[in-house]
């Protein structure tokens, strides 16, 4: 218990720019155990524990799915050290008036009294869900029966387990995997060519282990459009298993350009029951995906070699993993295809995780980290493209004037409406990394696309909703912390491993105030956030979070079933003494994600109010803003369109009439139809 302690504590040490502490507003102390009302959770079997050794050396489960032809649809009982029993954890699929019990044990084994004639099909499982066990005559305590009403997937790990993999995070494992729907119908089923470790924290920091999964071929797996690879997420340390999905259908339903599809099932591994899992899409240039031009698969036509044989290279670093301001790292690729101007997945990572994480990627000026996704593998002309066009674009947004040296708008760079949807979507969960990992974005190329910046998908918030507690400030004295409901708190980060004392001679990080901060100090932006909040989340979280069945709660009762046999297995739920991360944990599953639609509700009570003041009341068109629309600021458009004289930030947004995220003499004909009386709409 202590080492665990120990663990948390310095977690939560690294992870908070300012020292924990209990405030009014903050009714329980991040560590629990100080508050000496609450039991010590029980980790481990102690002397109570009288069943934890019983004469069975075998007690295994199988034909659970009759429908679909295979020996891979078994399970093995578990062992309950809160309960001091023993669990049976059945899939939906499972019929239990027909399954066979096969065992090895020193004497005749009962259940309730009945006999089990072990590898014989037996309907005993459905006269009940608990059973008295019995060896020959002596008692050891009870075997419960719990079943799922989600699809599952079975793991035949080439290993025999996965207990390495979970052990060390750097091996792979691989095998053979079998995936059926709610129904028993067959999703998949083949081999995999890799299963592998996923996450940051949640792997560190969970028992319960989420993994990355790759398939030989492209496969369609439970709708969600054809692809090689998958994550499996565990959701350890998320009480309500529910975060991820709840955002991600929030993120739909408010329009963002991008989101990732997952579906809830149940993980078996080699007959073991690992819990609930959140199959999702990984974040990839492909059709079904992000779906704009593979610049990587376009550079592996043009070259002889696998692309990541090629060194790699360190600029302005002492090598490959050092990470400091102004550098960047490639491939030394010797041929690049003619457009490198997309396509790019970015996403803003940590100082202390771009040496191990960051293939590519590069730091700009100001400190902030970016990591490319895609191509992972880049090459120089490539790194210093998307480097330069990213440096750039920051260089507007910490001007004054929301232009850089160039005389471009940061708007010229990128959609800002996706980045007030991004930034709603962090300030909305309170996320505790906003904004400095896992912040995505992409941008297409400049001939076949937009050639703008696009911030999605949204992604990574089990320790958001007021899972974990954070107080953050940056260099400009904004603060907050992620218990505050009744505050901004994402625009208050600074950048990333950000602190009075860098210098720039020390390549460290030297402005305190991150990209969503700097943008959110604009005042049109702020009227930009307004809008967007009012037209797309504020009725999102409506449809979400209210009436007399909120849809938050209708997708806990979807996996209900599944949440109570994940809870059994690994007590992430039940009261705050089985709360192993984190600061708060409902009595129950539902208790636990009521946590979470109250906590929203909070916050879109604060923000309805707070962007109320920011509620735009310019006239369409009227850039020079005296009220009027007519042939003085069609004037003024075109002279900005030939960059005569520029706009200012503050009407800049106000100029593009027809939408097309552009400024030009299209806008000013608009203005110009409209003051002759012609037909404008």
């Amino acid at each position: 218990m202590r080492k665990k302690f120990i663990a948390l504590l310095a977690f939560t040490l690294l992870n908070t720019a300012t020292p924990l502490h209990a405030d009014e507003e903050i009714p329980i102390t991040s560590f629990r155990q100080e508050d000496k009302t609450y039991p010590e959770v029980k980790l481990y079997a102690g002397e109570d524990n009288i069943y934890q050794e019983v004469p069975v050396s075998l007690f295994r489960i199988s034909n659970l799915s009759p429908a679909v032809e295979t020996e891979l649809d078994y399970t093995d009982w578990s062992y309950n050290i809160w309960e001091d029993c023993r669990y049976i954890y059945l899939p939906s699929t499972a019929k239990r008036d027909a399954l066979t019990i096969t065992y090895t044990a020193e004497a005749p084994l009962y259940l309730n009294d009945t006999p089990v004639v072990s590898g014989e099909s037996t309907d005993i499982l459905a006269s009940s869900d608990e059973f008295t066990l019995k060896v020959g005559d002596t008692e050891y305590g009870k075997v419960k029966v719990m079943q799922s009403n989600l699809g599952c997937i079975y793991l035949d790990a080439t290993s025999g387990s996965i207990n390495n993999l979970d052990s060390n995070g750097n091996l792979t494992e691989t095998g053979n995997i079998l995936m059926l729907n709610d129904k028993g119908g067959q999703e998949y089923s083949g081999a995999i060519e890799k299963l592998t470790s996923h996450g940051n924290s949640s792997w560190s920091y969970s028992k319960k282990k989420p993994y990355n999964l790759k398939l030989p071929s492209k496969a369609d797996l439970y709708g969600m459009g054809k692809a090689k690879k998958w994550m499996l997420i565990s959701n350890y340390l998320d009480h309500s298993l529910m975060r991820n999905y709840f955002t991600m259908e929030l993120s739909r339903l408010a329009g963002m350009d991008y989101v990732i599809d997952s579906v809830f099932v149940d993980f078996y591994v080699n007959g073991s029951y690992r819990g609930t899992y959140q199959l999702c899409e990984r974040i990839q240039v492909q059709k079904n995906r992000l779906n704009v031009r593979d610049l990587e698969e376009d550079t592996e036509k043009i070259n002889e070699k696998e692309l990541d044989t090629y060194p790699r290279v360190a600029v302005n670093a002492d090598n490959i993993y050092d990470c400091k301001t102004n550098s960047y790292k490639y491939f030394d690729i010797p041929n690049d295809p003619e457009d490198i101007t997309g396509g790019y997945i970015l996403q803003f990572q940590q100082w202390n995780r771009y040496y191990y994480k960051a293939e590519s990627g590069f730091v700009t000026s100001r400190g902030q980290v970016v990591q490319l996704d895609s191509p992972e593998i880049a090459s120089k002309a490539q790194t210093e493209y998307i480097r330069e066009f990213m440096q750039e674009l920051e260089d507007a947004i910490y001007s004054d004037t929301g232009y850089n040296s160039l005389g471009k708008h940061y708007s010229e760079y990128m959609d800002v409406d996706s980045l007030a949807r991004a930034y709603l979507i962090e300030e909305i969960s309170m996320n505790i990394d906003a904004g400095s990992s896992s912040f995505y974005m992409w941008k297409d190329s400049d001939i076949t696309g937009d050639g703008k910046l696009h911030f999605a998908p949204v992604w990574d918030y089990d320790l958001a909703y007021g899972t974990f507690y954070r107080t953050i400030q940056n260099s400009e004295g904004d603060s907050s912390n992620s218990f505050a409901t009744d505050k901004i708190y994402a625009a208050c980060y600074p950048i990333n491993n950000y602190s009075p004392t860098n210098t720039p001679e020390s390549g460290l990080p030297t402005e305190g105030v991150g990209w969503l901060g700097k943008m959110y100090k604009k005042p049109e932006y702020k009227e930009i956030v307004s809008r967007v909040w009012q037209d797309n989340f504020e009725p999102a979280l409506s449809t979400l979070l209210y009436g007399d069945n909120p849809e938050i709660m209708e997708y806990g009762k979807r996996i209900l079933p599944s949440a109570e046999m994940n809870n059994a297995l690994w007590h992430t739920y039940g009261g705050r003494e089985y709360c192993v991360f984190g600061d708060r944990s409902g009595n129950t599953y539902m208790e636990s994600l009521e946590m979470v639609k109250d906590f929203a509700q909070k916050r879109q009570v604060f923000l309805s109010s707070h962007f109320s003041q920011y509620t735009p009341t310019y006239i369409l068109g009227d850039v020079n803003q005296d009220n009027v629309l007519d042939s003085k600021d069609a004037a003024l458009l075109l002279m900005h369109a030939s960059g005569v004289q520029k706009l200012d930030t503050r009407v800049y947004f106000i100029g593009d009439i027809n939408g097309d995220t552009a400024i030009d003499a299209k806008d000013a004909a608009v203005v110009l139809q409209y003051t002759s009386g012609a037909d404008a709409s």
